[in-house]
């Protein structure tokens, strides 16, 4: 008998191996597409992360260069409309909103009608006579203006120290809304270098009227398109339009800076800067 024997192959021991072998490359597969879809999560994570942690006047610093309006030449048809007036107050406070909307638009329309590059125009013949926003709108787009600044002022309720600028463009999905859009941005930071305090995300956000009559305010970031109707004044003038609450008429300080005597005619110095921007013309010096 040979003093060394080879042994016998198990076939057995030889599956088992293979199936060892099988089953640990399936579940090594199985761990790299898990850490890829972690990794995946992760970056979704972090780049949410970013987006809700963005500051807030950062719809105001987008650079001038993302979009700019074509205007043609001046003479620039200019609509301004003061809301509210004659028997309607609009909000009351420290002061009526009509005052503050009539005393802006007033000091408005007197720069515009000073600079040659502009033809002011109004939704009606007095700050004093009472009109429907569809009145106005009607008024407005009967003489074909080129741009439209609804001015208005912003209210809260007793013991509320809300306070601060917002604007409201044409919402998206509108003929007119990036044009809407980039003026708003023009008022919001114009706004800004006089020391008003921004609402929102930079100042510019959209309002959708709902079934129930009720307001719904979104962020200028929700830019879905929707079907309900926004402010009257944004969607029944035939161009860019931008409705305006310069001041809370509620608050002490907000009156004081944006909304007395003085403080209409600084804000409405602003909105003549904006709107010399938007058409690319230069602005008369101050007196």
């Amino acid at each position: 008998m040979p003093t060394s024997q080879r042994r016998p192959v198990n076939k057995h021991s030889k599956r088992k191996t293979h199936r060892c072998k099988t089953r640990n490359r399936f579940l090594h597969g199985l761990l790299f597409v898990f850490a890829a879809l972690m990794l995946c999560f992760g970056l979704f994570l972090w780049k949410a992360a970013l987006e809700l942690n963005a500051p807030a006047e950062s719809a105001v610093s987008v650079s001038a260069e993302d979009f700019r309006p074509v205007v043609g030449d001046p003479p620039y048809r200019v609509a301004i409309d003061a809301g509210h007036g004659g028997s309607d107050p609009g909000a009351r406070g420290v002061v009526e909103e009509k005052q503050v909307t009539a005393a802006t638009a007033a000091a408005l329309l007197q720069w515009l009608e000073e600079d040659s590059n502009y033809i002011p125009l109004q939704t009606r013949e007095s700050f004093d006579e009472t009109a429907t926003p569809a009145q106005r709108a009607a008024a407005a787009s009967a003489q074909s203006p080129q741009l439209l600044l609804s001015i208005h002022g912003n209210s809260a309720a007793n013991g509320s120290t809300a306070a601060g600028f917002e604007c409201y463009p044409a919402v998206p999905g509108r003929t007119w809304h990036q044009e809407s859009f980039y003026f708003a941005k023009l008022l919001a930071g114009g706004m800004q270098s006089i020391g008003a305090r921004l609402r929102g995300r930079g100042g510019v956000r959209y309002i959708y009227y709902l079934e129930n009559d009720q307001k719904q305010l979104v962020e200028n970031t929700y830019t879905q398109v929707r079907p309900e109707r926004s402010f009257t004044l944004l969607e029944d003038v035939d161009c860019p339009a931008v409705l305006a609450e310069q001041c809370f008429v509620t608050n002490d300080e907000d009156v004081e800076h944006f909304g007395s005597e003085q403080g209409c005619k600084t804000v409405a110095r602003i909105y003549y800067e904006a709107i010399c921007t938007y058409f690319g013309t230069e602005p008369l010096p101050v007196k």
